[in-house]
């Protein structure tokens, strides 16, 4: 097959898959139905007091004491998680040991179709939600999760996990404290209807049902080949050029 016609078909598929990377972003992270949601996501989060003793824990080069305060014992829909790698989070880097917020959804809300038409968005410390009137939602069934833990492990699961996934997350309610932060503590919540974030160290994760893996997938393969696409484009017409292509005008 010549180069230029070659050139033209990547053109042709190109364009496919932008199409088919801005389908699947728009899916991606679509929320489950009802029906689909697990029973124990009905639940209220469970805590009780502890008498775990304080401990310490370093991560990349920081250390950091923590209080327990309670177990916690959390299902949940993930409606939305912030992005500490984003350049829109400007309060985190790749050493910000609180990995991730996850804002969930759990009991009546999701016994009903009312959450699903909600926007959810999250800000570096914040859960935001907004609904059209005639949507009903229980603001004390909402909770934003501050995660922190020492474990590399159960950090790598936290990263994994998706808008639309349903989880199930056990740890501790805790305060903690950097130790560059002087007297300043971060203290988590301990009740459900205060709107203040729970913080949550993490010693187990866990997915009970995906939300939208297949869209996440076509959404990173059409990227990955939104951007390939161009390059070997650029680097066929360098090589047909080299052979003595070209673009001739007559009159």
């Amino acid at each position: 097959m010549p180069l230029s016609r070659l050139r033209r078909w990547i053109v042709r598929v190109w364009v496919v898959a932008l199409v088919l990377t801005a389908l699947a972003w728009w899916r991606k992270g679509t929320l489950p139905p009802p029906d689909e949601i697990h029973p124990e996501l009905l639940r209220t989060p469970f805590q009780e007091s502890t008498d775990r003793e304080p401990f310490a824990f370093d991560y990349r080069g920081h250390h950091y004491s923590v209080r327990p305060v309670a177990t916690y014992d959390l299902y949940g829909l993930v409606v939305t998680h912030n992005n500490i790698h984003s350049i829109g989070d400007m309060y985190h880097d790749r050493t910000a040991v609180d990995t991730r917020d996850f804002c969930v959804l759990w009991g009546d809300n999701l016994s009903r179709t009312d959450y699903l038409r909600a926007s959810y968005s999250s800000g570096s410390f914040t859960c935001h939600v907004r609904w059209p009137a005639g949507v009903h939602l229980d603001l004390n069934a909402i909770g934003n999760n501050h995660l922190i833990t020492d474990d590399a492990t159960v950090r790598a699961a936290i990263g994994r996990v998706q808008l639309g996934d349903q989880v199930h997350l056990r740890g501790l309610l805790v305060d903690y404290q950097a130790e560059n932060w002087g007297t300043f503590w971060r203290r988590t919540s301990t009740r459900r209807d205060d709107r203040d974030c729970e913080v949550v160290f993490v010693q187990s994760v866990d997915v009970l049902q995906r939300g939208t893996p297949g869209w996440y997938r076509l959404f990173r393969l059409g990227r990955g080949l939104s951007l390939a696409f161009p390059v070997i484009w650029l680097a066929l017409f360098v090589v047909d050029a080299a052979q003595g292509g070209g673009v001739a005008r007559l009159r």
